[in-house]
């Protein structure tokens, strides 16, 4: 039964990994191919809406058996891949600062992020088919790991090839791809896709819920932040440092990296300490605003602020997905894990375009912004539990 379950958890954390491996290089191959800065962000922002689409789409479609659809997923998807760095290195040299150019690559991210989208859709749907309602929440706290990490390492992967080249990342990810298709061709059992029943068809949880609205508020601002600052950092690197394509991507790269590592480490404190959500949260937003803020004063000691930001990350991803998980009944579980999952493709649409924006209006407006944002999300987390601490005294008169 583990294996079964580490092939999926394996299939999402590629899956993210390879999504998040892209935001790291688009700014420097951006400007090697002539594109722009907002249209950088639109090629990241599309493929975020698209997963979004395909999440939903995907999910409810039954017309082949559950490996063959999600082995088809995840074939197409991988094709998109290679077509893009195939393209983005014969435009190097042939085809720089072509209108048109940015549409086929506008075109081919569409379809990228529609198929990826059915990725964690389809894993789900195993997980779901083979726990109980006993085991269900931590088979679902796979999805909110794989989904944190792979958002980490991605980034910090595609900087370590940056000197092999800037495309390099997305050919490593598509043979890690093929890969997990292998292992799950091999491992993993055929099942009929089974439809859905009117009752599982009624989503039990809305996200403005209000035990859960707040935490999956907070999941969204950090998911929407840190993709402002990895599409974003190569250009700022670049610019305050005057530092060329390929030494910024790997600065980027190793700093990225040091944040993945301290990720985890801070994970493996939080569940040695056994702390409470909101103490984690606080904890966890700290960091990250300091980060940020580090990154607009401080940006010659950038792995000083990497190490802040990969602290801070690693708090506020257990501390929100803990919290949201903590506040609904069994059968409210899954729902829960949709939303903490969809919340990375609402912060890949909306963050990349956003921060390429405010870049665009001044070069320090993408962090000023992000930690203000925070900050304000932090002071209502402790509004929240200061009131939260009323009800219970009062209750207990």
């Amino acid at each position: 039964m583990k294996y079964r379950f580490t092939v999926m958890f394996m299939i999402v954390l590629c899956g993210m990994i390879s999504i998040a491996a892209f935001n790291p290089i688009i700014g420097p191959l951006s400007r090697n191919l002539g594109l722009s800065e907002i249209q950088s962000g639109c090629l990241v922002s599309v493929a975020g809406l698209c997963w979004l689409l395909g999440g939903y789409f995907w999910e409810r479609q039954t017309f082949m058996s559950r490996k063959k659809m999600l082995a088809f997923i995840m074939h197409v998807y991988l094709v998109t891949l290679i077509a893009f760095a195939l393209l983005a290195d014969y435009a190097g040299t042939h085809w720089q600062g072509s209108s048109g150019l940015f549409w086929v690559f506008f075109l081919l991210r569409a379809v990228s992020g529609f198929f990826f989208g059915g990725i964690p859709a389809k894993a789900q749907a195993y997980v779901m088919g083979w726990t109980t309602l006993e085991t269900r929440t931590r088979g679902m706290a796979l999805f909110g790991v794989a989904n944190g990490l792979g958002f980490v390492l991605g980034p910090a992967m595609s900087g370590g090839m940056a000197a092999i080249g800037l495309t390099a990342p997305m050919y490593a990810v598509a043979v890690l791809l093929f890969l997990i298709m292998i292992l799950l061709w091999l491992l993993i059992a055929d099942e009929p896709e089974q439809k859905r029943t009117r009752s599982e068809r009624v989503v039990s949880l809305s996200p403005l819920d209000g035990r859960i609205r707040l935490y999956l508020w907070i999941g969204l601002m950090l998911s929407f932040a840190m993709n402002i600052v990895q599409v974003t950092i190569g250009f700022y690197v670049q610019d305050k440092l005057g530092y060329a394509a390929q030494e910024a991507t790997q600065l980027i790269g190793l700093g990225l990296a040091i944040s993945g590592v301290m990720v985890v480490a801070s994970q493996i404190v939080i569940s040695k300490l056994k702390l409470q959500p909101h103490l984690v949260l606080r904890i966890g937003l700290s960091f990250v605003v300091l980060g940020l803020l580090g990154l607009v004063t401080f940006i010659q000691y950038a792995y000083i602020d990497f190490v802040l930001l990969g602290i801070g990350i690693g708090f506020t991803l257990l501390g929100y997905s803990a919290g949201a998980s903590l506040a609904v009944q069994d059968h409210e579980q899954r729902t829960v894990a949709s939303y903490i999952a969809a919340l990375q493709g609402g912060g890949s649409f909306l963050g990349p375009v956003t921060g390429t924006a405010l870049y665009t209006a001044h070069i320090a407006a993408p962090y000023s912004i992000c930690a203000l944002l925070l900050c304000i999300t932090g002071l209502s987390l402790l509004r929240r539990r200061e009131v939260s601490e009323v009800v219970e005294e009062e209750l207990s008169v």
